[in-house]
C-alpha cells in the first residue's frame, strides 16, 4: 500500500510538474506577468520543483516527504495571498485542490516516514 500512495503523490506532483513546465514553454519563461516577479519566479520554477520532489520521494522518501510538505506550505501559502490579498487570481478551486493535496501529504507523511530504510537520510548527508 505505500508504493501506491508514494505513486499517487508522484502522479499528482508529476501533473502539477506538468502544467508549470508547459506554461513556460508555451507561454515563454515567466509567463505569469500579472503576478509580482517574485511570485513570477516560484510559480515559474515550480515545474522543476515538483519534478525534483517525485525524484527524492523515489530515491530518498523521508527527504522526499519533508521537500513536498516545504513546498506545500509555500505554494498553498503564496496562492493564498495572491487569491485573497493580492488578487491576481480568479478562482479558488486550484487553490481548494492544493489544499486538499497538502492535507493528504500531511495525513500520510507519518505513515510513510522510513527511518531504516534506503529512503533515509544517510544517503544524503
Amino acid at each position: 500500500m505505500e508504493k501506491i500512495t508514494i505513486g499517487i503523490l508522484c502522479v499528482c506532483l508529476a501533473g502539477a510538474g506538468s502544467t508549470h513546465i508547459f506554461d513556460n514553454i508555451y507561454f515563454g519563461l515567466f509567463p505569469y506577468q500579472f503576478a509580482p516577479k517574485w511570485i513570477n519566479v516560484y510559480w515559474s520554477l515550480l515545474g522543476l520543483l515538483d519534478f525534483f520532489s517525485v525524484f527524492l520521494l523515489l530515491k530518498y522518501r523521508n527527504l522526499g516527504l519533508l521537500f513536498v510538505l516545504i513546498i506545500m506550505v509555500s505554494n498553498v501559502g503564496i496562492n493564498s495571498f495572491s487569491l485573497y490579498s493580492l488578487k491576481v487570481i480568479s478562482s479558488s478551486i486550484p487553490l481548494q485542490a492544493q489544499t486538499f493535496f497538502f492535507g493528504v501529504v500531511i495525513g500520510v507523511t507519518p505513515w510513510l516516514w522510513k527511518s531504516k530504510n534506503q529512503g533515509s537520510f544517510k544517503h544524503v548527508i
